[in-house]
């Protein structure tokens, strides 16, 4: 019985660990699909810094878009 305590907590702190590890990245990933689904022809996505009106795009997630 206590073995497998100790197995069972050994693997939530590993669990713990890769989602404290990953879960910024994922979350930025996420934004970045979710802006993509809200405003699929922004032209900001794939240009990096400005807008074709000459504005300066907005960081979301990983990606810059125009307002």
């Amino acid at each position: 019985m206590v073995e497998f305590a100790l197995i069972l907590v050994l693997v939530a702190v590993v669990a713990m660990t890769a989602i404290t590890v990953t879960g910024n990245q994922l979350l930025l990933t996420f934004q970045d699909i979710q802006e993509t689904v809200a405003n699929p022809g922004d032209p900001g996505g794939t240009s990096t810094y400005t807008c074709p009106d000459g504005t300066t795009a907005v960081l979301h997630g990983h990606k810059y878009h125009c307002q």
